[in-house]
């Protein structure tokens, strides 16, 4: 407390010598002082000058009387405890603020129906009640609500329609799956009638049709699982998962400005949707409050495979599409076609000869067998008739011979020979014609018949799959459609909810930003926060700083803010309350210069740092202006003097002393300063008479050098 009143008694000592220069020489030393600080000079250097210069504007504004004067301002040198601070003017404000900006929508924004005082304190009660600070304007909102349901009633239709196409579009493609399964077996099945089952399997295996069906089929299976890819998958069921999930549908295919929403809204909740938006959005998805008429009950069967039977899936509300897995991609988009006839299967199938199963021997029971065993048996009864004309016809001619038969018997009996022999070469060729050529023909036909069922089943496969493909993308489609225009609704539901503004916590009503820099710079367009005012998407229409926790904010000067940092105490005084000293502590330091002082001037570099102010003092208001002095470091038992007291002589550090008289020209050491005394480390001692303005005649001398 001593050592406060003792610099007070100091400061109001070097005051009153202030008070004796001429008012037009005080102010040329101000702004010659300014100059030297706007020039980026170090402070010390800088107040020296200025004192040189305030000197020299003394004396030749004072003319012979400067003698006197000089000689009759003087200050004896003291020794003692000195306080190095940092003197700086700003504002108060609150440490912490809440800042209730407009989140309503759109380009020409929107009125202010009711507005709160400003200066109104918000107090819990108010909080708990929810009391109602703000009201914009609706009537846009609630238009476009009506359409927003017509388009999710008319989406919901679409996706209503599409289901059961996709649905039909599955049965069918069983349907149609399964004929051609039932022709490809059918088909085997007649070849294995006309040749025997293991002939058949035989050639089969030198085929290899099992084995590129099979390959085929897989390849048809991996399609058929991308194009289940592309289905949408089911989205979370609760707000809770809502809230851990990732974001729950394509924001992507979204307009824009309800991306921008979306993502200021999870900006502004964390990085996660706010809770109350998850719930309004789930609410939608399954039909509750606000979302509509007649939700679906369920969503289409989603089959397992190409062939299997469709599961049921629970609805997908605010679902998000799933990407294919690029190892299912890769292998199906990427990899040849599997068909059944290719070049491979064309080199195998050019050298089957069926002749060679044309022994009825090596046939099974089966048409062929049963073909070439009824041609066989025809020669065989065309043989036997042959021999029994033969053995007939020699009878007879021994009859003719001896008169007991015409010539024209005999000639009927050789004609039956002859008939018995063409028989038996026309059997004999039937049965060559059917192993050279019939046989092998109705073989291949047997054969193609089958290639051609199995072709006509893999080609269904693979309709199937594009079929399928296709409703699904429209199902798909016409579902993203459905949950994109039910989040619109929501959002627009949502924008009405914000048109209303509610207490949240308590605290001073302060309309528009709280910072003065922002007012400062506020668009001329822009409207006062005022009844009947319109304000803009993300425009600041209340801020509620907390009283209980104030803070003042200064800009320190470039040269003297290497000296201050965090932590420092710091004395505070209120102009408003001259009488009221507080005091406070330094929280925050910029690192760079304020960006709005250096557009305003490019030459000064100031850093904003603030004062947290101890303890809670309710007669405080944001806005007032406030002093501060930052205690930057003490010093105990130094000499020291007033800072103007110190000029240059021949770039030396010099004090004139004034010894019974005399005035004596004394190099000095100096220490640190603050913004009335600097520490004198030698050349002067405590008690002796410094003046503090030098001598006329040492002016001249110094000029003169």
């Amino acid at each position: 407390m001593s050592q406060d009143k003792t610099s007070a008694t100091e400061n109001t000592a070097v005051s009153q010598l202030w008070g004796k220069i001429p008012e037009p020489v005080r102010a040329q030393a101000i702004e010659q002082k300014a100059r030297f600080l706007a020039a980026k000079k170090p402070t010390q250097y800088a107040i020296a000058a200025s004192v040189v210069v305030l000197a020299g504007l003394l004396f030749s504004f004072g003319g012979n009387s400067s003698d006197t004067l000089a000689g009759s301002i003087t200050f004896e040198a003291r020794r003692g405890n000195l306080d190095i601070t940092v003197l700086e003017g700003g504002s108060l404000e609150a440490l912490q603020s809440q800042e209730i900006r407009s989140r309503v929508k759109g380009r020409e924004g929107v009125k202010i129906l009711s507005i709160v005082e400003e200066g109104y304190r918000v107090t819990p009660e108010d909080v708990t009640a929810g009391k109602i600070l703000v009201e914009l304007d609706t009537s846009q909102l609630i238009d476009e609500q009506l359409n927003q349901e017509i388009a999710v009633e008319t989406a919901e239709a679409s996706y209503i329609e599409r289901k059961a196409e996709y649905e039909i579009q599955l049965n069918q493609n069983m349907t149609d799956l399964n004929d051609a399964r039932q022709d490809m077996r059918f088909a085997k099945l007649d070849f294995e009638k006309f040749l025997g089952g293991n002939i058949v399997t035989e050639i089969v295996s030198q085929l290899e049709i099992e084995e590129r069906l099979a390959r085929a089929e897989q390849a048809d299976f991996e399609a058929a699982q991308l194009a289940d890819s592309l289905a949408v998958e089911p989205a979370p069921n609760t707000v809770s998962d809502l809230a851990t999930a990732e974001l729950p549908f394509d924001l992507d295919s979204m307009p824009p400005q309800m991306q921008e929403r979306i993502r200021q809204a999870m900006a502004d909740n964390g990085g996660t949707l706010p809770e109350d938006m998850l719930q309004r959005m789930q609410n939608f998805g399954q039909g509750g409050a606000g979302g509509g008429r007649g939700r679906p009950g369920g969503a289409a069967p989603r089959p397992t495979a190409e062939t299997g039977a469709p599961v049921a899936r629970e609805p997908q509300p605010l679902s998000l599409r799933a990407a294919a897995p690029a190892s299912i991609s890769s292998r199906t988009l990427d990899a040849e076609p599997n068909l059944l006839m290719d070049d491979s299967y064309m080199a195998i199938r050019d050298k089957l000869d069926f002749t060679q199963y044309a022994d009825i021997n090596m046939l099974e029971d089966g048409e062929a067998k049963q073909q070439l065993r009824s041609l066989q048996d025809d020669l065989q009864v065309a043989q036997e008739e042959l021999l029994l004309s033969r053995d007939r016809i020699a009878g007879q001619r021994r009859l003719e011979s001896r008169g007991f038969i015409t010539p024209t018997e005999l000639e009927a009996e050789e004609l039956n020979l002859n008939k018995a022999n063409n028989k038996m070469e026309q059997e004999e060729t039937s049965l060559k014609l059917y192993i050279q050529y019939t046989f092998p023909k109705d073989a291949e036909e047997k054969l193609s018949d089958y290639e051609n069922a199995v072709m006509s089943y893999q080609r269904q496969v693979k309709e199937n799959v594009a079929e399928k493909a296709q409703e699904a993308a429209r199902y798909s489609s016409a579902e993203r459609k459905f949950n994109l225009e039910r989040v619109k609704l929501a959002d627009v539901n949502e924008q009405i909810d914000l048109a209303t503004i509610i207490a949240r916590r308590p605290g001073l009503v302060v309309y528009g930003a709280a910072d003065q820099n922002s007012m400062r710079f506020r668009s001329n367009s822009q409207e006062a926060i005022q009844e009947g005012a319109t304000v803009r998407e993300r425009q600041s229409i209340l801020t509620i700083p907390d009283m209980r926790e104030m803070a003042v904010k200064v800009n320190i000067h470039e040269s003297a803010v290497q000296r201050v940092a965090v932590g420092q105490l710091v004395k505070v005084s209120v102009d408003a309350f001259p009488d009221e000293q507080l005091t406070g502590v330094v929280i925050k330091v910029a690192v760079v210069a304020d960006s709005a002082n250096s557009f305003m001037n490019p030459d000064l570099k100031v850093y904003p740092t603030t004062i947290k102010i101890d303890g809670t003092h309710d007669w405080l208001r944001p806005g007032m202006s406030a002093e501060i002095d930052i205690l930057v470091r003490s010093l105990e038992d130094v000499v020291y003097v007033p800072i103007q007291a110190v000029t240059y002589f021949d770039d030396e550090r010099v004090v004139y002393v004034s010894n019974r008289g005399r005035t004596e020209r004394r190099e000095i050491k100096v220490g640190t300063f603050s913004d009335s005394y600097i520490e004198i480390l030698s050349g002067l001692e405590a008690g002796e008479e410094v003046l503090l303005l030098p001598p006329q005649q040492s002016l001249r001398d110094a000029s003169g050098a």
